[in-house]
């Protein structure tokens, strides 16, 4: 007999580890935007050579997305609340709706 521990699965518990270390890192970069301290164009130019030297797999789709989401609305000039928003919705798994 195998015992299994209650609780969400060990892959679960990763991704939400990853999804919070985004979030915590994402939020930090916008603080360094709004202090003048990074260019939006050259750490859009930056994720883009990241994104690059991803693997193309399954494990890193959601990655991708992310960081995709979020490099559009730096280019598009969002202000950083929007960009947040957008950040945490894709994050959290997308908008929810009432």
């Amino acid at each position: 007999m195998h015992y299994h521990p209650a609780g969400p699965e060990p892959r679960t518990l990763e991704l939400e580890f990853v999804k919070g270390h985004i979030a915590a890192t994402m939020t930090l970069i916008h603080a360094m935007i709004d202090q003048g301290a990074l260019d939006r164009d050259r750490l859009d130019a930056f994720f883009e050579g990241f994104i690059e030297k991803l693997p193309h797999s399954r494990d890193t789709m959601g990655l991708r997305l992310v960081i995709e989401q979020w490099r559009q609305g730096l280019r598009d000039g969002e202000d950083e609340v929007e960009l947040r928003r957008q950040l945490f919705e894709v994050i959290s798994g997308g908008r929810r709706h009432n």
